[in-house]
């Protein structure tokens, strides 16, 4: 086999690569600027951990819950947020913001990846396949190192705090006192709100 074969086969499998991403990523809905009412809230949801199930999303997202919505890279300090905060079981929910990507990353790398995260743990932990919490969220961006903390109320959901971690968050490149730094400022934030 000569080098002109080789390069052939590499083009053709890099082209074939970004056809198929190209062909199987949803565009974005566009966002409005109405309020998140829980009445509006997706009907079902599937939660990692139990695949091929649909839950009740007002069983999991119900008043004074706090909501963290994760990237790609951020969805991995959600764990380090839930222990800092030591909400009871219930009031914290994580949702995976995984709908803009290409369907085989959905299905195999993203989804391992929150399924070894999630571990044991009883945390309801949404599995946004197809971006139904995003829209409903208005989460604005898919950006992998940014995360969204929301507040449920009686009747809405405000989002209450943006926050970015570093890139190599996901593999581990970031100390625990990076972490705990990074979360401070939105404990307090979550705190705060008892308070008022």
């Amino acid at each position: 086999m000569n080098i002109w074969s080789i390069l052939k086969i590499v083009f053709l499998s890099t082209l074939g690569l970004v056809l198929l991403t190209y062909l199987t990523v949803e565009p974005p809905k566009k966002i409005d600027s109405k309020d998140v009412l829980l009445s509006n809230l997706p009907k079902t949801v599937e939660l990692i951990g139990y695949e091929d199930k649909e839950f009740n999303t007002k069983s999991i997202i119900k008043p004074d819950t706090i909501i963290f919505v994760g990237n790609h890279e951020s969805i991995a300090i959600a764990k380090d947020l839930e222990n800092m905060l030591k909400l009871p079981i219930g009031r914290f929910v994580i949702i995976s913001n995984i709908s803009d990507a290409p369907w085989f990353i959905k299905r195999w790398q993203a989804h391992t990846k929150n399924v070894k995260l999630k571990g044991e743990d009883s945390t309801p932990w949404i599995y946004d396949r197809d971006g139904s919490m995003r829209n409903f969220l208005k989460v604005p961006t898919s950006d992998a190192l940014k995360y969204f903390i929301y507040h449920v109320k009686d009747k809405k959901i405000e989002r209450i705090y943006i926050g970015k971690v570093k890139a190599g968050t996901i593999d581990g490149k970031i100390s625990q006192d990076e972490v705990k730094n990074n979360l401070k400022d939105v404990v307090k934030t979550i705190k705060d709100l008892s308070t008022k």
